[in-house]
């Protein structure tokens, strides 16, 4: 199916649209070298091929094998891709180090090292959260600890064991008191208590002498206590009735006489008469001793019964019909179950029948007068019957209890122990709920301690398993070996060992510390593991034979100038075995470096050149191409760039400025960007620093370190460790003068030329003359000699910001602190000041410099600790006692008294502001 593929179709990042790319236009185009520079979507094209290879898509970006046709085509079973670019490396090729030296992981290997790197990372979490864990709950079993339950067990304790502890004794007539048990205080902490304190006590003083009563009753009552019954409204009835009218007749003048009489309160005088007057034997007056006859006698009985009618007689009849309440009942003999308030039901019906009293003789008044209305009104008297009653209803109560209690004695011991323990929840209600929340916390803890410790066993468990695949791992050694071996052209120059299960980097047999690995010997590592790879789980007799497309992009650039040669050769190798191994492989190389590109256009010519010749009956053609505007172009004009701005720079150093001012800033440095690619195999920024570059400079190396700092200063790039040859971005020549423009393009080019005579001769021939003119002004290392700086040290300076609670030992634990350099000599640590209480000589926000001693005269400056807190402040001893003394009088001196925690750090020494 490889045969098939003419490109890739890829859509997204760079590639706005969907675009094609032809990279084997012809029926027997093998190999593609592609050139671009920087953005040109090379990085885009090579994560496309990752995509196809492995199945799996992003949503920002989408690719697709075409052929010919440009139809997209899928890949076969028994066809396979492998890609070679930044992200393999990344994901395949992993330098780290232990105690024996440099481990090398590849494969597999390296996402096993980044899951037990990421599980290690976790079992110390977990083992420091254990251990936190751990020491957390070694405080609740501290009973001498607030935060321990058995602290607060222990308050509620002493507080049982004397009040309650007695009563609960004498209650139950025991002679110790009562033993306070976990379960006592459980019980008495966990009963629900509504009642107040007092309310409480007087209801156990009440129920003792209740209990006391009836532990030696002489009394019974017998007959319940009756609350006093009247009619709703009495009262006010009452005051109606006696307020009534009662319509007068229309009375003769004898008529009249009668009814003023009764007016006047004579009306029984007016009944006596109509008694005696209807008596038909009366004859003589009694009241006059006239004679009468009988007409007289029935006429003054028709006038008295005219004034006297029926409504009168009603009248009185329901005034005479008003029945008060009675009180006859003698209570004295509840004395002895409530004098009080046998007492106070005495006094009340006193007032109750006072009140009685003066309705009696209200009504009294009308029945004397019934033509008279009597308004009154309500003395009150069915309140003070509610009242009474009140009390006789609690009366009757203290009587059922007394009566029941002789009945019920237990029940009333077990009410006494009851509310004997209310009033002990009351006592110890905060300490309990201490207790309780302490239980909960230590509980909490115990659980997050089963927790951490199931972390750390099922982490390090985990991490075990890591481990024991990574082992397990299996790495074609000795075939990697052969690769390097084959690179460096040197056996054992660079290599991969097996040791205690583990694969460290040797050079020269000699173990190397990571930091000597360079990116270029990490990425030729990767690079053999690359093509080791592709021949993994194949038969020895079928090496290469597999169909294979092969997408190589930057192989070369990164790497140190010294192996270039050797890349190239092993390319060449390998590339000679895939396209010999199977018809249908194809190989495209991606590389942003010019000197690169040429060296792969040379493999491929004598690819060619070699299959022809040896009639091995497989046509092999190579493509170049640029990729330039997302689109493949013919690469002759980028290969002849390079040497345009080397004349365009010289040309502007000789004078010839024209239309050049905006862009010859970015042509010296793409052309430095070039220049250190074709010779260094690397970009600017590390040529700048390089110590074979500085050496080869000679003389001259301080002066062209600055230039080249310069440069780098202002230049861009988008990664640190990739090299772009042509960039097209502004810089800072545009904004200085034409004459420092022309001086820096001599510069430059006497840069290049001091590096590398032979390749700026090739290129500008005709500038030499000039520039080794402009050589001799070049000033020498000598001209750029610095006075040396006074000898420095490195201190700790400690940011501690005061009353922050520290230990005893803060200057040896873990407290923040950053290296300070400093010439001050006698100064062993430094802290930041905070507060004005030594101002003005130490104003707040200066740095101040501490020799360390444990002891400091008084008045002297100095640093202390105090009962967990930080001070600069001076020592004074005075009668006896010890301070520690501000400069600013608004701050009283600080005293340490018998038991503080003194330290003295030490002397200030010096003062920053």
């Amino acid at each position: 199916m490889i045969e098939k593929v003419k490109g890739i179709l890829i859509n997204g990042r760079c590639f706005a649209k969907e675009t094609p790319l032809s990279f084997f236009p012809g029926e027997n185009d093998r190999i593609a070298i592609v050139y671009g520079k920087n953005g040109s979507g090379k990085s885009t094209i090579s994560d496309g091929f990752s995509q196809i290879a492995s199945g799996v898509f992003s949503e920002e970006l989408s690719a697709s094998l075409i052929d010919r046709s440009d139809n997209a085509i899928a890949l076969a079973a028994e066809s396979k891709i492998f890609v070679f670019n930044e992200k393999y490396i990344d994901e395949n090729v992993k330098i780290d180090a232990d105690g024996l030296g440099t481990i090398i992981l590849l494969g597999g290997q390296v996402d096993l090292q980044a899951d037990i790197d990421h599980y290690a990372a976790l079992l110390a979490t977990a083992q420091r959260e254990y251990d936190a864990a751990e020491s957390a709950l070694e405080a609740f079993g501290n009973k001498h600890n607030p935060l321990s339950p058995d602290y607060h067990l222990e308050r509620i304790k002493k507080v049982l064991q004397g009040d309650w502890a007695a009563k609960d004794s004498a209650i139950k007539g025991n002679k110790a008191n009562s033993k306070v048990t976990e379960e006592v205080i459980k019980e008495i902490g966990g009963i629900l208590v509504n009642e107040t304190r007092e309310q409480l006590q007087q209801k156990f003083d009440e129920t003792k002498a209740l209990l006391d009563k009836v532990a030696d009753a002489t009394t019974t009552y017998p007959i319940p206590v009756c609350e006093v019954t009247f009619p709703d409204g009495f009262e006010k009835a009452l005051c109606s009735l006696l307020a009534k009218t009662v319509e007068k007749p229309v009375l003769t003048e004898r008529e009249s006489l009668i009814l003023l009489m009764i007016q006047n309160g004579r009306q029984s005088i007016v009944e006596a008469a109509k008694r005696d007057f209807s008596d038909k034997a009366t004859t003589v007056c009694p009241y006059c001793f006239r004679e009468i006859d009988e007409e007289y006698r029935r006429g003054l009985i028709d006038s008295i019964n005219k004034v006297l009618n029926k409504d009168v007689d009603a009248h009185k009849a329901e005034l005479l019909a008003i029945s008060f309440p009675q009180f006859s009942e003698d209570y004295s003999n509840f004395i002895d179950l409530d004098a009080e308030l046998v007492k106070v039901i005495q006094q009340q019906i006193k007032a109750c029948q006072e009140l009685i009293a003066q309705y009696e003789d209200a009504r009294q008044q009308k029945l004397s007068s019934v033509y008279n209305p009597l308004n009154i009104a309500p003395v009150g008297l069915e309140s003070g019957i509610q009242r009474l009653n009140v009390f006789l209803s609690k009366l009757e109560l203290k009587r059922q209890k007394f009566v029941d209690a002789i009945r019920q004695r237990k029940a009333i011991l077990q009410e006494l122990v009851l509310i004997n323990k209310k009033i002990a929840h009351l006592q110890i209600e905060q300490a309990y709920r201490d207790y309780q929340k302490q239980q909960r916390e230590m509980r909490a803890a115990e659980a997050k301690l089963q927790t951490k410790q199931k972390e750390v066993n099922e982490t390090s468990e985990h991490l075990k398993a890591l481990e024991q695949k990574k082992s397990n791992v299996g790495l074609a050694i000795e075939n990697i070996n052969n690769a390097l071996d084959y690179v460096f052209f040197s056996h054992g120059r660079l290599s991969i060992e097996l040791k205690n299960n583990k694969y460290y980097l040797k050079s020269n047999r000699k173990d190397v510390k990571p930091k000597n690995v360079s990116l270029g010997e990490r990425n030729i590592i990767a690079l053999c593991y690359f093509f080791t790879q592709i021949l993994s789980n194949q038969d020895i007799g079928k090496l290469y034979q597999d169909e294979e497309l092969v997408v190589i992009d930057d192989p070369i650039s990164s790497f140190d100038f010294e192996n270039k040669v050797g890349i190239s050769s092993f390319l060449r190798y390998q590339t000679h075995k895939i396209i010999k191994g199977n018809a249908k492989s194809k190989i495209l190389f991606l590389t942003h470096d010019l000197s690169t590109f040429s060296d792969l256009q040379k493999i491929a010519d004598e690819m060619e050149k070699s299959f022809k010749k040896q009639k091995l009956g497989v046509s092999v053609k190579g493509k170049s191409f640029e990729l330039q505007g997302r689109t493949l172009s013919d690469p002759i004009k980028s290969i002849n760039e390079y040497r345009d701005l080397l004349h365009m720079i010289f040309n502007y150093a000789m004078g010839n400025t024209e239309g050049l001012d905006l862009a010859i800033g970015n042509s010296m440095r793409r052309a430095l960007e070039a220049f250190s690619t074709f010779i260094y195999g690397t970009g600017i920024a590390e040529v700048s620093f390089d110590p074979k570059v500085i050496k080869s400079l000679g003389n001259h190396s301080r002066y062209f370190e600055n230039l080249m700092y310069r440069l780098v200063l202002h230049g861009e790039s988008h990664f640190e460790t990739r090299v772009y040859a042509m960039q097209d971005d502004l810089s800072f020549y545009r904004f200085i003068s034409e004459e420092e423009k022309q001086r820096t393009c001599k510069e430059v080019l006497c840069f290049m030329y001091c590096l590398s005579p032979d390749h700026i001769e090739s290129h500008i021939p005709d500038a030499i003359h000039e520039i080794q003119k402009w050589m001799a002004d070049i000033r020498t290392n000598e001209e750029f000699d610095i006075i040396a700086n006074p000898k420095k040290r490195i201190i700790h300076l400690y940011d501690i910001p005061l009353s922050a609670g520290l230990g005893e030992n803060i200057l040896d634990s873990d407290i923040p602190f950053v290296e300070y350099e400093t010439d001050v000599e006698d100064g062993d640590f430094a802290l930041h000041v905070s507060g004005d209480s030594m101002e003005p000589d130490i104003p707040n926000g200066s740095t101040v410099f501490v020799k360390k001693q444990s002891e400091i005269a008084d008045g002297i400056s100095g640093a202390f600790f105090l009962n967990g807190e930080v001070y600069c402040k001076k020592l004074l001893h005075k009668d006896g006692k010890v301070f520690l003394c501000s400069d600013n009088a608004e701050y009283q001196p600080i005293e340490v008294h018998d038991g503080d925690t003194l330290i003295v750090y030490g002397k200030i020494v010096k003062v920053l502001c």
